[in-house]
């Protein structure tokens, strides 16, 4: 079925015929015309509905250069004029309407236009040519793996006479028809026949095959299990009769008679095995002993090492809480799950342990638990899975295993049961034990424990009969072990601190074991009176309180120690633990009580602390600090007199440590940040240290609390009081300081908690309704105590322009989110980019408002922003701004370490535009598919790899002066980088196809011009001298790169090349090429400006080219002193027009009448609750502030529209703000050295 459509595109309104039976005229608005190129949109009605996909040509009446559409593939392009689209794999079924879609056209010529449209519906997949029908390839092999009720996994392996090099095309027959197959490494095409013949192509990574093809896939039936018989596209055939073998195993079922059995005979197959078969689906097979009766699997989706599955559990008995079992055939790396808590996994990677999350704890008789999840695994077999539901019946086929314990076979029967008999001296007194299930080196276990004595923080020893490899326990935390591995030390977790006397505290657990013998257990609960052998009477609930010191605690016959733990309300008991083994550490308790004796030079006056319990290796303190000041979020500075490998606690944050792993820096948790006067903040925590010296002396700073201690006065407490935690190097540090309230021409004034607060009227803060979001503005401390500087005169308060975009680029990060970030609407998100490929890709920027990470314009903006940085680093000094532009270059430069996994290997993408375009929320939310992207020798992209090369080099330079060694690093990445793109040349979209509809290279050329040069001078930087300039400048005579460019931006270095050589060399063609470069932008210039004063060169993104041009017109003057008038002013007029001249602000959240609703989902979402396309739809203004984004800009009329749905106008990216923040930096710096002509 094909609908055709034709498009005439004159002016602004795009004419379209369609033509079904009868030709009907539509008439629709073309979106947007201009020199060089359209945006155009068909929308052709649907008489029927597409459920198999679409195919749409459009064949344009002169050449277009590039297309860039978003919800589509290109799949072919003939002479830039006949472009074949088909559907993404989200948007193939339309069920009424219309398939509507925009698109991007650029041309060389300025004509009317005409486009015709073709819709083609595919039909349902059929295969190219049928396959004789039971013929199979010559010298093919079935194995059948696995069967169970319905499913039957099989392989096949085929061999081939001649290698496939250019991809293959598998035709899978069956006996009898097959309802759905999975298949783990092709692409299924579907089925015809009514399920007889199932048709494979290759994948991507597997089009080339030498030796023989291999296929493994599940397939679903409802009647016989059907015979395999393969056929290879354009293979020799044989009769399907010759001889196969089938591999079926033995420990499934006890009806199989053989393991395995030479087939011969008719064409539907061995009778025995599908009788065998038969029987078998009769049972509920499970991957272990037994899983949740009645319980479903699904295959919803698979790629490279990845697959995606659905399991679904019918709910028999009711239950507030539960735990579950997701169990692999084979190992998996990793899960990705969203509606449980992953807990654990087993050691082999087989077993991910989940639990439920808080709001799908409650499950109902009746309901059915549903969830999706995908799978990573780098092994060659695709896993199956099963699941086991706490509290819901199990069933399948168990396998008994009998223990030295006990003789329990585990087939739903009731598990043994242990009362108070404790495996050492003591236990805590009617505790009791439960075995609630075991398998192969694992016991799940349970523990009851009474409690008669109040507490409102505990510690538990877990202790077993023998060595446990690992505990994977939910509702407490596991502190340390033992040397032996027989005792497990835990602590309450944030939310069961809290017990009182009548309730009783039961946990489950699972024990994995590699002995002999499987473990029994007891447990002892501190502060909880305490029974067993040897103990004459229970412990009361007011013990004597008992410290014995460590050369106390050993005898001559056995080792013991005594542990005497102090509770959260002082309440202490004496428990004296012997061991079953002839040695044990000994541990110690420490009762020290410091009152505001401070460790290093000041801490919080009236602070104290205390060692709860000292353990080999490990010691748990707790701080308690008065609260004097309030505040809604806190910092707290934990200081040791000895190295701490490590803490861990419930209820702070751990955010960073000190090099000497003598400080760390905690703060607070989502739900604890409020503190007010009179109140106390008391933490516990556990030391984990491996030194000769336990870290039982520290102290605690609080923030904005006063100081005490040596050296520290109460007056200076009063001025010190804000001072936040110190950050690591890698990190800024900042203080907590009021920012001036200025009256400066469109200056937002901030206040003490560094929000935005209006002097100017019109400011989005005030008139928008807009939330204001909380971000906590703290200048930097190079120069830290004082005012940004503010020059007479100066139009606009320019460093508070770049405090802004700064921040802007904090909105834009994706990963794990540091405790310096002050953007605090934004949340960790996509924290394991890089798992399908086994690489961690944590970190970078969101490209735009979308959440894909394009590396050519993200390295781009980081070059030039690091370049701004080189040139006007006074401007970022003046502003209080240098270190949190350091941090700010510094989460883009770590990201493309992490890019750089090889000498010869770059990510240069993660996330799949399509899919990722397709859902509009927050990035945590985020759950669909999200692949990364290598380049490498055979996929080569040295347009990536140049621009990175180039801005790692361009950093370099700005982090050579506070830390060498991250310079070198960067600089070595480099030159490395540059290599790869040089000695294995290609454009990137060619290699990661799903970049060519957003950001298409136009070449590679000025990149490796651009990497060279920056190389040179990064070296030059350095001291050192190396040939990198000899090649920057062969690259620009092969390139042609003294011509004249159309813009700079992230496609086009051109300009930058040339302006580079020139400030190294001053030779002239250089200086001829820049200006010529410049020139037409300036006015009467060859660029048209709007009435208002912006140079116009494109209306998509046109503030950024304008903004480009001016931050290379800055730098250009410094070196070419006729000039400098011309570009300075040109400078001037562009940014001074985008912060208000222009008769608004293009600037979100600055100035007058700022955008409020830019194109940006994260900012589009409400605080809580669910974000959606309804929020894309939402009238009014994001209801958090994106501060400091350059918004698209307006039309060539100066008109703008406020409309987040407008993305041409309303755009935001990070190379939108790159230029135009250097350039505000390099404006800046002209007042600041009384330039303001």
């Amino acid at each position: 079925m094909k609908f055709v459509t034709s498009q005439i595109i004159n002016a602004s309104i795009l004419w379209l015929c369609l033509v079904i039976g009868q030709s009907n005229a539509l008439q629709s608005t073309v979106v947007d015309t201009w020199n060089g190129g359209f945006k155009g949109r068909f929308d052709i009605p649907l008489s029927e509905s597409i459920s198999n996909g679409w195919r749409v040509t459009l064949s344009f009446s002169q050449q277009v250069t590039n297309l860039q559409i978003s919800n589509a593939d290109i799949v072919s392009n003939n002479n830039n004029r006949i472009y074949v689209l088909e559907n993404k794999s989200y948007n193939s079924i339309f069920t009424r309407g219309s398939l509507k879609m925009d698109f991007i056209a650029n041309t060389n010529g300025n004509a009317g236009r005409r486009a015709s449209v073709e819709l083609e519906v595919l039909p349902p997949p059929t295969p190219e040519r049928g396959p004789d029908e039971y013929q199979c390839t010559c010298g093919y092999r079935v194995d059948y793996i696995d069967s169970w009720t319905g499913h039957l996994k099989a392989r096949v392996t085929i061999p081939l006479s001649t290698p496939a090099t250019s991809g293959w095309t598998l035709f899978l027959q069956f006996s009898d028809p097959v309802s759905s197959m999975q298949v783990f490494n092709g692409d299924n095409r579907g089925t015809r026949d009514n399920g007889f013949i199932y048709k494979v192509k290759n994948l991507q990574h597997n089009a080339y095959v030498t030796d023989q093809l291999v296929q493994e896939f599940i397939v679903t039936f409802t009647g016989l299990q059907p015979i395999i018989y393969p056929q290879l596209k354009d293979s020799t055939s044989c009769n399907c009769t010759d001889v196969m073998t089938t591999s079926v195993p033995a420990t499934k079922a006890s009806t199989t008679q053989a393991s395995q059995t030479t087939l011969q005979g008719s064409t539907h197959g061995p009778t025995s095995l599908t009788t065998q078969a038969t029987e078998r689906m009769a049972q509920t097979v499970c991957l272990v002993s037994s899983c949740t009766c009645g319980s479903s699997i699904t295959v919803k989706g698979r790629w490279s090492d990845n697959v995606k599955g659905e399991f679904s559990i019918p709910i028999t008995t009711a239950t507030n809480s539960w735990n579950l079992e997701l169990r692999f055939s084979v190992p998996v790396d990793n899960i990705q799950i969203w509606n449980a808590g992953e807990v654990s996994k087993s050691k082999d990677q087989t077993t991910y342990y989940l639990v439920n999350l808080n709001n799908n704890g409650n499950l109902s008789p009746g309901q059915i638990l549903t969830m999706e999840f995908i799978a990573t695994y780098s092994g060659t077999e695709e896993p199956v899975w099963d699941v086991k539901l706490s509290g819901q019946p199990v069933c399948g086929e168990p396998l008994a295993i009998t223990t030295q314990q006990s003789a329990v076979t585990t087939q739903g029967t009731p598990l043994q049961t242990a009362g108070s008999g404790c495996l050492e001296s003591i236990c805590t007194c009617g505790s009791n034990v439960t075995v609630l299930d075991r398998w192969s080196g694992n016991v799940r276990g349970e523990f009851n424990i009474p409690i008669t004595t109040e507490t409102n923080s505990w510690n538990l020893e877990l202790r077993f009969s023998a060595p446990v490899d690992d505990i994977q326990i939910w509702d407490a935390v596991e502190v340390s072990s033992s040397a032996d591995q027989t005792t497990y030390y835990l602590v309450n977790a944030q939310y069961n601190s809290n017990l009182s006397p009548g309730q009783t505290l039961a946990m489950e657990f699972i024990a994995t074991y590699s002995g002999a013998q499987e473990p029994v257990w007891d447990a002892r609960l501190s502060g909880q009176p305490v029974c067993g052998p040897g103990q004459p009477a229970p412990q009361t609930t007011q013990p004597s309180p008992t410290t014995q010191s460590a050369s106390n605690t050993q005898s001559a016959s056995n080792t013991q120690s005594t542990v005497t733990t102090q509770s959260s309300t002082t309440t202490q008991s004496v428990a004296t633990t012997q061991s079953s083994t002839t040695t044990q550490s000994t541990t110690q308790q420490a009762t020290t009580q410091i009152a505001s004796g401070c460790l290093v030079n000041t801490c919080t006056c009236g602070s104290s602390i205390s060692v709860v319990t000292s353990l080999s290796g490990s010691l748990i303190g707790e701080f308690i600090i008065p609260v004097t000041t309030a505040t809604t979020s806190w910092d707290v500075k934990l200081k040791f007199s000895v190295p701490v490998d490590d803490i861990q606690m419930s209820h702070a944050v751990v955010v960073s440590n000190s090099d000497d792993k003598k400080t760390y820096y905690l703060r607070n948790r989502y739900d604890n940040g409020n503190l007010s006067p009179g109140q106390t903040l008391r933490l516990r925590f556990v030391a984990l240290y491996s030194g000769a010296e336990e870290p039982s002396v520290y102290d605690a700073e609080l923030s904005d609390q006063p100081l005490c201690g040596d050296g520290q006065s109460t007056e200076q407490v009063t001025q010190s009081a804000t001072t936040a935690k110190q950050i690591t190097s890698s990190k800024p540090s900042a203080t907590t300081t009021d920012q001036p309230a200025t009256t400066t021409k469109g200056q937002s004034a901030t206040t003490t908690a560094g929000q935005p607060a209006t002097t100017t009227p019109g400011q989005s803060e005030t008139t928008t309704g807009q939330q204001t979001a909380t971000i906590k503005v703290q200048p930097a401390t190079t120069t830290q105590g004082t005012e940004p500087v503010t020059v007479p005169g100066m139009p606009y308060p320019y460093y508070e322009v770049l405090e802004k975009s700064i921040l802007f680029y904090e909105a834009q990060r994706s990963g794990t989110l540091p405790s310096s970030q002050r953007v605090t609407w934004r949340h960790n998100s996509f924290e394991n980019d890089g798992n399908d490929n086994g690489v961690d890709l944590n970190g970078g920027w969101f490209d735009a408002g979308d959440y894909v990470k394009f590396g050519l314009p993200m390295a781009q903006s980081a070059t030039v922003l690091a370049w701004g940085a080189i040139e006007f680093k006074d401007a970022y000094i003046a502003a209080q701004q240098w270190d949190w532009m350091l941090d700010c270059l510094k989460w883009a430069t770590d990201y493309f370490l992490k890019c750089h996994t090889g000498p010869n290997e770059f990510y240069g993408q993660v996330g799949d535009g399509g899919a990722d375009h397709a859902f509009w929320g927050r990035p945590e939310d985020y759950t669909g598919y999200r692949p990364s992207f290598k380049l490498d020798i055979n996929n080569p992209g040295s347009d990536v790899a140049g621009e990175t090369a180039a801005a790692l080099a361009a950093a370099s330079i700005v982090f050579r002066d506070s830390d060498a060694t991250y310079a070198d690093a960067l600089l070595d990445s480099a030159a490395e980088l540059y290599a790869f793109a040089n000695n294995y040349r290609g454009i990137y979209h060619n290699s990661i196809t799903n970049a060519g509809s957003y950001y298409a290279s136009s070449g590679y050329g000025d990149e490796l011009a651009w990497a060279a040069v920056w190389i040179y001078r990064a070296n030059a930087a350095k001291g050192v001298a190396t040939n990198h300039l000899i090649e920057a400048k062969n690259h620009y005579q092969t390139f042609n790169l003294q011509t004249e460019p159309w813009a700079f931006s992230w496609d086009d270095k051109k300009a930058g090349v040339q302006l580079l050589l020139y400030m190294i060399t001053g030779e002239s063609q250089y200086q001829t090429a820049i200006q010529n470069a410049i020139n037409p932008w300036l006015p009467g210039g060859s660029v048209p400006y709007t009435p208002r004063g912006l140079a116009y060169r494109d209306q998509w993104g046109v503030n950024r080219y304008s903004a480009n041009m001016a931050f290379l017109s800055l730098v250009a003057a410094e070196h070419i002193p006729s000039k400098a008038t011309d570009y300075h002013n040109f400078a001037k007029s562009q940014i001074n027009y985008m912060l208000g001249d222009g008769g608004r602000s293009y600037v979100v959240g600055f100035g007058n009448n700022p955008p409020t609703e830019p194109h940006h989902r994260s900012s589009s979402c409400p605080t809580s609750g669910t974000c959606n396309w309804n929020d894309f739809n939402a009238a009014g203004p994001n209801p958090q502030i994106l501060y400091g984004a350059l918004v698209g800009g307006p039309n060539n009329n100066d008109g703008f529209t406020n409309d987040r749905t407008d993305y041409i106008y309303n755009e935001i990216t990070t190379d939108y703000n790159a230029g135009f923040q250097s350039a505000v930096a390099g404006i800046y710096e002209l007042y600041l050295t009384g330039d303001t002509s």
